[in-house]
């Protein structure tokens, strides 16, 4: 038996030595591969005229500026939010500038039955959902050091929970016809982890994992024209408590706020061009990678050495 596990372990070490030695040449082939893709393979973006989509938390911010996007594509929109008036707002606005049919709905994204609901009234109204854009999301606590437990589980329920039940209802549908969108908006929080925000941090990385191993399971079951993508940006303008917030500590130096116009188009237009992951800013997408070959110790010291000032700003102004 020892015999055996010295083996077992003299596979891995190999197994793990070669890996080593190739990745320098992985890394300059994915580099390569990513230029030549950027120069030669500017693939048109698929057409969505006259799909319905649900968009989460649409009655304000990035939620809006997704609807309206989408709206300018021809696409039908069920503008979801737990308020009425944005979301009856958000549905005038698409009217005033897209020739679709829209239509809000109030709904909890974190209770199941109310999504099930939620599904039929959408198919009664506008017909079956193709493209699910889970935008809904809480980010901060009313105290950063010590949130209540009833605040900790509704960021769960809402940032984590919530893509679990909507995929449960609306994905089966997309199965189905053997089509559809799936985008989730997770956060570059769940890659660089934010001190004092666990909560968020930790819900964003397990949407995240959640829609990486989705793609997976969608390429097993040989469902190739469902796209999952998962869009992962900073700081937005279009949450005022972020804006003050970041000006107050200066965040913005470190992570410029990025309009949610702007992030909304590269959403979408990545969508349609079957995009897996979208981090913006885009350069985050390299400073993650470079981050990642450093030992754990090296990366928590790193993000103490560029943030750690702020941070301590951060709660002074929270608490």
């Amino acid at each position: 038996m020892s015999i055996a596990k010295s083996q077992v372990k003299l596979q891995a070490l190999a197994a793990l030595a070669s890996l080593a030695l190739l990745t320098p040449l992985l890394v300059a082939a994915a580099l390569l591969w990513k230029l030549f893709c950027k120069l030669f393979c500017c693939s048109s973006p698929r057409s969505i005229v006259g799909d319905v989509a649900v968009v989460t938390g649409a009655g304000h911010g990035l939620g809006r500026a997704i609807a309206l996007e989408l709206a300018d594509k021809g696409c039908h929109i069920a503008v979801v939010d737990i308020n009425m008036t944005g979301a009856e707002s958000t549905v005038k606005q698409i009217h005033e500038r897209a020739k679709v049919r829209a239509k809000a709905y109030k709904a909890d994204v974190s209770n199941y039955l109310e999504l099930v609901e939620l599904n039929s009234q959408v198919v009664s109204d506008l017909g079956p959902v193709t493209v699910l854009i889970n935008n809904a999301g809480i980010m901060l606590h009313r105290n950063a050091v010590d949130p209540e437990p009833a605040e900790v589980q509704q960021m769960i329920n809402v940032n984590l929970a919530a893509h679990f039940w909507t995929k449960m209802v609306f994905l089966p549908t997309m199965k189905t016809l053997r089509r559809g969108y799936l985008v989730s908006i997770s956060s570059l929080a769940g890659l660089f982890p934010m001190p004092y925000n666990t909560t968020y941090s930790a819900t964003k990385a397990g949407t995240t994992a959640h829609m990486r191993a989705l793609r997976i399971e969608l390429t097993l079951e040989k469902q190739r024209d469902i796209h999952v993508c998962t869009a992962m940006p900073t700081f937005l303008e279009a949450n005022e408590d972020v804006v003050q917030l970041s000006h107050q500590i200066k965040i913005a130096d470190l992570f410029p706020l990025i309009s949610a116009q702007s992030a909304a188009r590269r959403i979408v237009d990545g969508m349609l061009k079957g995009e897996r992951e979208i981090m913006l800013p885009e350069l985050s997408a390299l400073l993650h990678r470079l981050i990642t070959l450093m030992p754990v110790s090296w990366q928590d010291r790193s993000t103490i050495l560029c943030t750690g000032s702020r941070f301590k700003q951060y709660i002074a102004l929270r608490n």
